[in-house]
């Protein structure tokens, strides 16, 4: 080996080291134990400086990925001339585009084959020679904007094709279809009008009229008039009306409870309900209840239905034999009796209409409501009958038991009041002041030796008067012997000899024995005298 100094330098990842290496030629290894043959290479270092070096690379290529290089950066346009001389402009002076020729205009306007196109070909060659072409494709749009318009008919469609076609093929014609559009809009708002006004004149006078025939009038010549539902109602409200009044007229002339009862069953808003109801009411009032039903017609009270013991009991000293035995009687169906005797005044009233006679004479005791005198059981039977016929409903004389069951008002005694004494409250008989032998002495009588007006006195438990005394009161029954085998249903006895009539309850000069409830006096059915009269009865409909 050459002599000398030798450097050995390594340098690795920048890092440097130096060595000297100067020997001699007899230089020798110093002695050691280290033997450099026996030395190892370092592989180990190598392989970790390797891997050292790919880290590096792949964070080097991963930055790189990451630099955001914009799309566009400005670029210097080069300069095609530059004037080197000073105050000299830069470039040159831009040429001018090209004008185009008719046939290359006209290949533009088909490639773009759109109304524009063709329009701009004419504003640049309206002489060229493709005008022609250019002209008929342009008249192709104007026909087809007509044809639309044509379906639609209208005058909006109309105005749209003269605003984009104002010289268009068929400008003339649009003007007129406009025209003619609008007269015949003007002709048909005269014409509705018009009609307006008929309708209103024809309803005034339907409405005026408010007959069903008014308003169908109405309708036949405006089936959908203005008005026409408002008809139709009125229509419909007439007839109900119109049906509602036959109705009632119906169950007027039947003056039936059945007949008020259909009525308001048929017409339950009707006009006549209050009326309905008053007149069910008089057919059937409530027990207790007074009515009359008409206005000369006697006042009446409607009496309870329930059972009484008629007849003297063998209890009554006063007894006579024609007044028993006594009989339970039911009086199941309700029945109305006179509050008092028929008056003079009522009485009048049926002369007056030519269904009674007149009376004789009133023995100069004066008229009005004083109970009528010197009737027969035949003219009070003409009296009920006229009665019956003026209203319409079922009059007449009460029979004996009818008649004691109204004058004793639940009472089961022999006199009115429980007494000889207390029956001077409800009765006008003979008194202490008559002179009589048969007189009540505990009376003092206030009318001695006639009648009384009517009413004068107390009411019984049923609200009736003069029951007792006054007059005595012709019945239906016929003269019996006695009441054996007597109706027990409160009808009329007509067993023997009927040219007799029954009559009850004593009169102004009859003394206690002839004012009991029982007392029982029978007369010629043609008798007429000052002391009997009558009072009637009513059936009351179930």
């Amino acid at each position: 080996m050459r002599r000398g100094s030798i450097v050995s330098t390594i340098s690795f990842c920048g890092w440097e080291a130096h060595r000297d290496t100067s020997m001699s030629d007899d230089w020798e290894p110093p002695k050691s134990d280290y033997d450099l043959r026996e030395e190892r290479a370092p592989w180990g270092r190598r392989i970790a400086a390797a891997l050292v070096l790919l880290a590096i690379g792949a964070g080097a290529i991963w930055l790189a990925s990451k630099v955001v290089v914009p799309d566009e950066l400005p670029v210097d346009e080069p300069v095609e001339q530059q004037d080197t001389e000073e105050g000299g402009e830069t470039g040159e002076d831009e040429t001018p585009d090209k004008p185009l020729t008719d046939d290359e205009a006209w290949v533009a306007a088909l490639e773009k084959d759109t109304l524009e196109g063709y329009r701009e070909y004419l504003d640049l060659f309206p002489e060229g020679k493709h005008k022609d072409d250019a002209q008929a494709e342009i008249n192709k749009y104007d026909e087809r904007d007509w044809q639309t318009a044509l379906e639609r008919n209208t005058l909006a469609g109309f105005e749209d094709y003269l605003e984009a076609w104002p010289e268009g093929l068929h400008a003339s014609e649009a003007r007129e279809k406009i025209a003619q559009i609008k007269a015949a809009e003007e002709a048909r708002r005269k014409d509705a009008a018009e009609r307006a006004a008929q309708e209103a004149g024809d309803w005034e006078t339907a409405a005026r009229e408010n007959t069903v025939q008014s308003y169908e009038t109405y309708l036949g010549k405006h089936p959908a008039g203005a008005h026409a539902d408002e008809a139709r109602s009125r229509i419909a409200s007439l007839k109900a009306s119109a049906a509602d009044e036959a109705a009632w007229q119906q169950a007027k002339t039947a003056n039936r409870a059945a007949s008020y009862e259909q009525y308001l069953a048929s017409f339950p808003q009707g006009a006549h309900v209050a009326e309905a109801i008053a007149a069910l009411e008089q057919l059937k009032p409530s027990p207790g209840r007074t009515f009359k039903d008409c206005d000369a017609c006697p006042l009446m009270v409607s009496l309870p239905s329930g059972n009484a013991s008629l007849g003297a009991s063998d209890s009554d000293a006063l007894a006579r034999p024609n007044e028993k035995p006594q009989r339970p009687v039911t009086f199941g169906n309700l029945f109305a009796i006179g509050v008092t005797e028929v008056t003079f005044a009522e009485w009048n009233a049926c002369v007056a209409e030519g269904g009674c006679e007149a009376v004789s004479a009133d023995n100069g005791w004066g008229q009005g409501r004083r109970p009528v005198i010197n009737v027969s059981w035949d003219a009070a039977q003409n009296y009920t009958e006229w009665l019956s016929k003026k209203t319409g409903l079922s009059y007449s004389l009460p029979s004996e038991a009818q008649w004691e069951y109204a004058a004793r008002g639940g009472d089961s005694g022999v006199w009115a009041g429980g007494s000889a004494a207390a029956l001077c409250a409800f009765a006008n008989g003979a008194g202490s002041e008559s002179g009589l032998q048969w007189a009540n002495a505990a009376c003092t009588d206030p009318a001695a030796d006639r009648t009384m007006p009517a009413g004068g006195l107390s009411a019984n438990g049923f609200g009736v008067k003069d029951m007792i005394g006054n007059v005595g009161e012709w019945a239906l029954d016929c003269n019996t012997l006695n009441l054996r085998d007597a109706p027990t249903d409160g009808g009329a006895d007509l067993r023997g000899s009927c040219n007799q009539r029954a009559v009850r309850g004593g009169s102004w000069f009859s003394g206690p024995a002839d004012l009991r409830f029982t007392a029982r006096l029978m007369q010629r059915r043609g008798d007429r005298n000052d002391f009997t009269g009558f009072r009637v009865v009513r059936k009351i409909e179930n």
